[in-house]
């Protein structure tokens, strides 16, 4: 029984029914705490530290004192994460099912 109790999940009335607790899209900000939810890497989920995440005050600092360069900001590394873990693998599939759909088509 004490086991079912840690491990059955649980409903809070007040992430359920307000928007700005649903925070689950990559780089949208945190309404107080201005910390960027970054994607990670699952292969090292384990030395994630989520106070380390970049603030938007940070990354404005960054930019600003690197030339308005992206990459050279800490998003630019939270952009490659995504880039990696996420979004080329997304590309290379829809590429090849509308090049599939194309052969059909012809």
């Amino acid at each position: 029984d004490i086991v079912f109790a840690h491990v059955y999940p649980r409903l809070d009335v007040e992430v359920s029914k307000h928007m700005n607790h649903l925070l689950k899209a990559p780089f949208c900000v945190h309404p107080k705490t201005g910390r960027v939810c970054v994607p990670m890497d699952p292969a090292t989920a384990a030395e994630f530290d989520p106070m380390a995440v970049p603030t938007v005050a940070q990354i404005l600092n960054e930019h600003d004192s690197n030339g308005g360069k992206v990459e050279a900001t800490a998003m630019g590394k939270a952009v490659d994460v995504f880039n990696t873990t996420f979004w080329n693998a997304l590309d290379k599939e829809c590429r090849e099912e509308m090049g599939a759909k194309a052969r059909e088509a012809a």
